[in-house]
């Protein structure tokens, strides 16, 4: 791996514009006219885009000639729901299109399908009886106009609950078709009965024993073997609601009554789910399949061996892809670690007993994209439609806790650090999750203390002291939301700790307090939850406070042009969604997001990481650059465990947050302009006597913003000021002035 990375790091860039020059080109915008498909776009009442409407012709065209299934790979707020439309209608002559989306996005698919198409047929698959619907729609002539059908992914999935099926004999559980013993590799019994909140089984386990089987070989001899039981473990619940499943219903009763189906969030359809089985089973039933998605990966190649086998089975067949052998793919397109154990008897290894570990690791190799993603994926990013779009800005801010709360802080991540160095040296790796959360979390809970106990054992781990007063990120807080609603925008604040350990009724509190009115989105009816944020916004709110999983996909909050990461987390996914909730083709006030972390703790490494990532999740999406490359050949462990190695072994990294957030938003710039140099130091002149460091750097962002960042440090102090100027105001100040010109900051 370290060759291959090598590799690109001294030819990535050649590579990429000799791949770029051997590709056959479907559609090209400047080469390809077509009268009849700008004809057909011209007649819709919402008209896509100039760049919209290319990327519908190459869709178009890509399943015209001979695809089954097209990703369209569009940056969030780009307009896949208009594009995913668009391409319906081109393509004639299907004229029945089923769409199955996010709960919460039923309502807007109808809205935007009714403001888009002329005379367009849609109805709603959620409220009735799906079977009976689709009956009576069945008796009814081919229609000669587009009938839209859309459906909740949770609605299309809803079946049968289930209960366990297994033989309990003295405490003991069994498996009813191998009778053997039910119990994990660590000995420890199934969770068979083990259930979530609202009393669903967790997860269907099947029998994991060897069993004996005869088996002929080529020879024609018969020798015995081991195989996998799988013997399912569970079975329908008589007793609870008989549902039959839309989308086995539709697979089974109604294949090709639908001509296109569209999935939208496909990304959400990777896993062995009910969620991806019923997804598999409409792709299945339809002819064609439109499949849109805003981050298409992960950061695992895993992350599309289900959703490539459900979309197009014959082409991983081709690729020498077996169902059912996600690892193989993986040992193929991505990263795995095989850890081999060899026990010892006596002071002697015994290799007869050892036995090999294989884990899969984030890292993708650069064929996944050739062989898999280029031939039959759109990808669209959001600068590609710059002109459409308001200016984006955003703002890393960086804050120095209080003493007293550094203090705390500075303690309890040192008993964290002792007990997880101890776990981790015995191979314990449960404590991961519960350990870097808590640290994370701490520094913005700390008035009401954190406790942190063993997940298993219950034992005390350690406690981080209640501290009240005012803390750094609140203050920051309230003159964010101050500055922006002076601009007269609402602001959208995220917060991780929304539910046991919530922290809204704090922040609202002081929000509320300063005399601005807010609201806290919580989790519950999802169908209705774009409504209800629309009233808010209509009844006059400033701030709204949300879990930023509870709108990561589909909203357009275009009513707030200013949004705040209080808690950032370290989920990618979320993170991007999140963050492009309101930039969107349909605004028009200027978007602004702020990012908040204190210095020196899980959050600011937590950020760093998540920026070091984001390279190559562009890289996924159709950046095919030197450094994307490299990035997709990386190999590395998950963000817990970087998290934790960053905890750890602290390494000297004396660059700022700021720094990497700024190199990895140059590097989506790229597209929209030529990019400056790096930061540049400003000798700052003589310092005050209290002011132990200072430090000034300028730099240019793209070919518009010329950025000063003026910082003072005071022990644990710290205070940035930043400037910028507007690249437009810079020239003309250079036009009217004659010689040398000077900036001096006060």
């Amino acid at each position: 791996m370290n060759d291959l990375k090598d590799f690109l790091d001294n030819y990535g860039q050649d590579l990429a514009r000799r791949i770029q020059r051997q590709l056959t080109v479907i559609h090209d915008p400047l080469r390809d006219r077509d009268p009849a498909m700008d004809k057909a776009l011209a007649g819709m009442k919402k008209k896509p885009f100039a760049v919209q409407a290319e990327v519908v012709k190459a869709a178009v065209k890509a399943f015209t000639q001979g695809k089954r299934c097209v990703f369209l790979a569009a940056e969030m707020g780009s307009g896949k729901t208009l594009m995913g439309i668009a391409t319906a209608l081109l393509m004639k002559p299907l004229v029945r299109v089923l769409v199955v989306c996010p709960p919460h996005l039923v309502r807007k698919w109808i809205k935007e399908i009714g403001s888009s198409v002329t005379g367009a047929k849609v109805v709603s698959l959620n409220g009735r009886e799906v079977q009976s619907l689709l009956q009576e729609l069945t008796a009814r002539p081919r229609p000669v106009s587009p009938e839209f059908y859309v459906i909740g992914r949770e609605r299309a999935k809803i079946g049968y609950q289930w209960r366990p099926a297994v033989i309990r004999k003295q405490g003991a559980l069994f498996c009813p078709r191998c009778a053997g013993s039910l119990v994990d590799p660590d000995e420890i019994p199934l969770d068979i009965f083990g259930t979530n909140s609202q009393g669903k089984i967790r997860k269907k386990f099947t029998c994991p024993n060897q069993v004996a089987k005869w088996h002929r070989d080529a020879s024609g001899n018969l020798r015995l073997v081991h195989v996998p039981c799988n013997e399912p473990l569970w079975q329908a619940n008589p007793d609870g609601p008989r549902k039959y499943m839309p989308a086995l219903f539709i697979k089974t009763r109604l294949k090709g009554f639908f001509d296109l189906l569209i999935a939208d969030e496909c990304h959400q359809f990777k896993n062995l789910s009910g969620q991806g089985y019923a997804f598999g089973a409409l792709s299945k039933s339809c002819r064609y399949t439109l499949a849109l998605t805003g981050t298409l990966m992960g950061g695992y190649a895993s992350d599309l061996f289900y959703l490539l086998y459900r979309t197009d089975p014959g082409a991983m067949l081709a690729d020498g892809n077996a169902w059912g052998n996600p690892l193989g793919f993986m040992n193929k397109y991505g990263v795995l670690e095989r850890i081999t154990i060899i026990p010892e008897e006596d002071g002697q290894m015994v290799k007869s007993k050892k036995r090999t570990i294989v884990k899969a690791k984030p890292g993708v190799s650069p064929l996944l994209i050739g062989n898999m993603l280029l031939s039959s994926t759109v990808f669209l990013r959001l600068y590609d439609m710059a002109e459409n779009l308001p200016d984006y800005q955003e703002t890393v801010v960086e804050l120095a806790m209080a003493p007293e709360q550094a203090d705390a802080y500075e303690m309890f991540e040192g008993q964290m650090k002792q007990a997880l160095r101890q776990a981790l040296a015995v191979g314990d790796h449960s404590l991961l999750g519960a350990y870097l959360n808590a640290l994370l979390s701490y520094p913005d809970r700390i008035h009401q203390g954190v406790v942190v106990c063993h997940p298993r054992t219950g034992e005390l781990v350690a406690t981080g002291p209640a501290i009240q007063g005012s803390m750094p990120k609140e203050q920051e807080l309230l003159r964010i939301i101050g500055d922006e609603t002076a601009k007269g925008k609402r602001v959208l604040v995220y917060i991780q700790n929304s539910a046991t350990t919530d922290i809204s009724p704090r922040l609202v509190r002081y929000i509320e307090a300063a005399g601005y009115r807010v609201k806290v989105l919580k989790s519950g009816n999802t169908e209705n939850r774009s409504e209800r944020i629309d009233a808010w916004v209509k009844a006059g709110i400033d701030v709204m406070i949300c879990n930023p999983k509870l709108v990561e996909t589909g909203l357009d909050l275009l009513g707030f042009a200013a949004v705040v990461f209080y808690q950032c987390g370290y989920s990618i996914y979320t993170l991007r969604q999140a963050s492009r909730r309101s930039w969107r083709i349909n605004q028009t006030e200027a978007v602004q997001v702020h990012y908040i972390t204190y210095t020196r703790t899980m959050q600011t490494r937590a950020m760093k990481l998540i920026a070091a990532k984001l390279e190559t999740s562009l890289a996924l999406e159709g950046e095919l650059t030197d450094k994307g490359l490299t990035a997709l050949a990386e190999s590395s462990d998950s963000m817990a465990r970087q998290l934790a190695k960053a905890l750890l072994e602290q390494p000297d990294d004396n660059e700022s947050l700021k720094d990497v957030w700024t190199a990895f938003r140059k590097k989506e710039l790229e597209v929209d302009g030529p990019v400056g140099s790096g930061p540049v130091a400003i000798d700052p002149g003589p310092q005050p006597d209290d002011i132990e460091k200072i430090s000034v750097e300028a730099e240019q962002v793209g070919d518009k913003v010329l950025k000063v960042s003026y910082t003072q440090y005071v022990g644990r102090r710290k205070k940035t000021t930043q400037i910028e100027v507007r690249k437009s105001e810079l020239d003309q100040l250079l036009k009217e002035t004659t010689g040398a010109v000077q900036l001096l900051l006060f």
